[in-house]
């Protein structure tokens, strides 16, 4: 068995709900069983390792970072861009297509990106813990399909279908943080690399602890 953790947001629950709905649809359409059953967050740091013999320093780790947080910008908005689609990360990376919900992320000053810089020096200072090795370019999005193998045309199919979606259910454009949480992540088809998605046939999740942000 694989294990690895994440540091996770979660948008506020008003906006959360409509964009679980748009993912429910846009997944049942396009058969991605894998997106569909997953968590509708948005990665702050994703699929680290961490020994459990810090664990509880990890945690606290990540509750004080969700206290300085809530003291520099409580419950701090964040603009959705729409959906957007490409890859998980950089073209080359050779992962799979997806389509997100995107967000505003330019500013090096606002809350969420001295959060996630925050976070990934809170991890790189911890004993034990082990920044994923593909580690790039923070990018703000909530992934509606993922790792679906969609051939290109069926991908801009896909998009196209979920943006329309996104409109009529009515997802924000603004959305609002709610919780930072951590998480552990479980997979036996994932071996030793999580950079490819080799956990989507299996993956199972725990919430080890939330916090208000």
């Amino acid at each position: 068995m694989s294990t690895r953790f994440g540091i996770e947001l979660v948008m506020e629950p008003a906006f959360t709900a409509r964009a679980y709905r748009t993912r429910n649809i846009v997944c049942g359409q396009y058969a991605s069983w894998a997106a569909e059953m997953h968590m509708l967050r948005m990665s702050v740091v994703s699929y680290f390792q961490c020994s459990d013999s810090v664990l509880d320093h990890l945690a606290r780790g990540v509750g004080r970072l969700a206290g300085e947080s809530r003291q520099r910008s409580p419950r701090f908005s964040i603009n959705c861009l729409g959906v957007a689609s490409g890859r998980n990360g950089d073209v080359d990376n050779g992962q799979r297509n997806n389509v997100f919900l995107e967000f505003q992320q330019t500013d090096p000053n606002h809350p969420l990106t001295i959060l996630q810089r925050d976070a990934v020096t809170m991890l790189d200072n911890l004993p034990g813990a082990d920044l994923p090795t593909e580690t790039g370019r923070f990018r703000a999005k909530i992934n509606l399909i993922e790792y679906a193998d969609l051939p290109p045309a069926v991908l801009a199919d896909a998009t196209d279908f979920a943006k329309c979606v996104a409109i009529d259910v009515g997802v924000p454009s603004v959305a609002r943080a709610w919780r930072l949480s951590l998480l552990r992540y479980q997979s036996e088809g994932a071996g030793d690399d999580w950079s490819h998605g080799s956990w989507a046939s299996d993956v199972r999740w725990e919430n080890l602890s939330s916090y208000v942000l």
